[in-house]
């Protein structure tokens, strides 16, 4: 069965009663599981894959360890804090240089950076889902200066948690970006949750949170934070508010990662400086030999959020209607 961490117990028996010999399962417990729009259902543990359930009971799965995706400097934090450390890179750093790409990354040979943002969070029109127009505005400003850089529309992916930003972009970028609409429209923005088995170039990843009370929603699933960071081939753009995303302690570990790589930065794309901001204390400090496996099944899932067509759980890939 491929991809069966996306399916729930009772659909991998199907196959299984029918007189199946041996059962093979193909798929990655620390990626995104199956998507149960009844939150009672979810509790009673159908949110939980069979694959998920025999690697919590013990049986250790066969582990393809070689990954010829990512640039070795993004495949450091998903190994690390998802994979034990046990992730080998099957490409070098020269196969995954895009030609004459002037982009302004904050350490050269390292395509990553984390844009900090303040920008207030709001209910988006729907009612049932968030924007930022503050975050919407840079991711903007930095899919322009790829596409200046040469970089062609197909291969830039924007991705977000939330339905209401994902809308929200795709206007932006059409009716406010300084280069003609077409160019935008080449772009793909969609979920997190339907980038999952895809990959992009580069991927531009915002994560919409900002508020006082300092919740961050969906981004309080590690599994997605995983899926959304081995997305990128080339490399990676998180734009975010660091002093609430750091009272998670898994996002408190990426953001003390992109720190100490000295690439956390603010200020215009012509000018970026290291940030000073300070952090938050989480909420608890994980055992950073392997965080990840913590968070398995850990996550209710929003059924408002989920019935809405294009919205985090909506991996059908019709994801550009407004």
């Amino acid at each position: 069965i491929d991809e069966s961490m996306q399916a729930t117990e009772p659909e991998c028996m199907v196959p299984v009663i029918l007189g199946a010999k041996q059962l093979i399962l193909v798929g990655d417990h620390c990626q995104l599981g199956p998507v149960v729009m009844c939150k009672k259902a979810a509790r009673a543990g159908l949110s939980q894959s069979l694959f998920e359930r025999l690697v919590v009971l013990g049986i250790r799965p066969f582990r393809l360890e070689v990954q010829y995706r990512m640039h070795p400097e993004l495949s450091r934090f998903p190994s690390n804090f998802f994979y034990e450390g046990s992730l080998q890179n099957g490409v070098c750093a020269d196969e995954r240089k895009l030609a004459k790409m002037d982009f302004p990354w904050p350490v050269v040979d390292k395509p990553m950076l984390f844009y900090v943002t303040q920008g207030q969070e709001e209910i988006a029109g729907s009612g049932t889902s968030y924007l930022n127009r503050t975050e919407a505005s840079n991711v903007e400003k930095m899919t322009t200066r790829f596409l200046r850089c040469g970089v062609k529309p197909e291969q830039i992916g924007v991705i977000t948690p939330y339905e209401g930003q994902r809308a929200y972009l795709v206007q932006y970028m059409q009716y406010q970006g300084t280069l003609p609409s077409k160019l935008y429209q080449g772009i793909e923005v969609a979920s997190v949750d339907a980038f999952q088995g895809r990959e992009k170039d580069l991927i531009i990843m915002s994560c919409v949170r900002s508020n006082e009370h300092q919740g961050i929603g969906f981004l309080n699933d590690p599994r997605r934070l995983n899926v959304a960071l081995t997305r990128a081939k080339y490399g990676i753009i998180v734009v975010g508010n660091p002093k609430v995303l750091s009272k998670q302690q898994l996002w408190n570990h990426l953001l003390n990662f992109y720190k100490e790589q000295k690439v956390l930065v603010e200020g215009p794309l012509n000018n970026l400086k290291e940030s000073m901001i300070q952090f938050s204390k989480p909420k608890q400090i994980l055992n950073a030999a392997n965080p990840g496996t913590h968070f398995m099944s850990t996550t209710v899932y929003d059924a408002r959020e989920a019935m809405v067509p294009g919205s985090i759980y909506d991996r059908t890939g019709n994801s550009t209607t407004p």
